[in-house]
């Protein structure tokens, strides 16, 4: 494979610098084109990011087969893709077809459409929601237990959403639901951070203070003498 090239060293196997199930991509780094008006900048996002999980990569090209919806097939462009990432010996290559797979395939939704943005976690969600279609077109998404079904296998959390009452304790029935993407509001990520640097800063004049403390006698006495 072209990209285990890029990890060896002389002298030194590939199993001293990469073991399976780690956090290292064996993925050769390709670019993928965006020319002026494409707006293909969140979808190339995703692909990248699909792209880089080695658990991914290698299991979409052990799957033998998949329900085809022809032009609008994202699986077959998401594979071409990769091939070509794999094996191309351009620098960066055009996502195209899949650009046009996902716009026909939510045409009736208006989303991911031909020259217009969109957001990019939800393009990689929504790609991840169609493979589970292609790979097991049969089964509803919420109970999924192909272990065919990479989506299902690699990404799904099963979570339960209760109430709580702080009062009485009284508690509403668990309502079980599988994500695939967790979502983190920006707005909320920030105060959390505002919030450690707070405490951080905080923690830190508490500590000067505490040290100027203990050392204000022996300056005194320095002053008297």
């Amino acid at each position: 494979m072209a990209w285990v090239k890029l990890f060896k060293r002389p002298g030194g196997g590939l199993g001293k610098t990469y073991q399976p199930g780690s956090m290292m991509s064996l993925a050769l780094t390709k670019g993928l084109l965006n020319e002026p008006g494409q707006n293909s900048c969140f979808l190339n996002s995703a692909v990248q990011v699909l792209w880089q999980l080695d658990i991914f990569r290698r299991s979409l090209r052990q799957l033998p087969g998949h329900f085809c919806l022809g032009d609008a097939c994202i699986f077959c462009a998401l594979k071409s893709i990769f091939t070509q990432f794999q094996h191309s010996r351009e620098r960066a290559l055009p996502s195209d077809n899949l650009r046009h797979a996902l716009a026909e395939t939510f045409k009736d939704e208006q989303r991911f459409q031909l020259g217009l943005m969109d957001d990019a976690a939800e393009c990689f969600e929504n790609i991840l929601e169609r493979i589970h279609l292609h790979v097991v077109s049969n089964a509803e998404a919420e109970v999924c237990t192909s272990r065919s079904c990479i989506t299902h296998q690699k990404f799904a959390v099963a979570l339960y959403e209760q109430c709580v009452c702080r009062s009485c304790g009284a508690s509403s029935d668990p309502l079980p639901f599988t994500q695939l993407v967790h979502y983190v509001s920006t707005t909320a990520l920030c105060q959390q951070a505002d919030r450690v640097l707070e405490k951080s800063e905080r923690h830190r004049s508490e500590t000067l203070r505490s040290c100027c403390r203990r050392r204000a006698p022996s300056g005194i006495s320095e002053i008297a003498r």
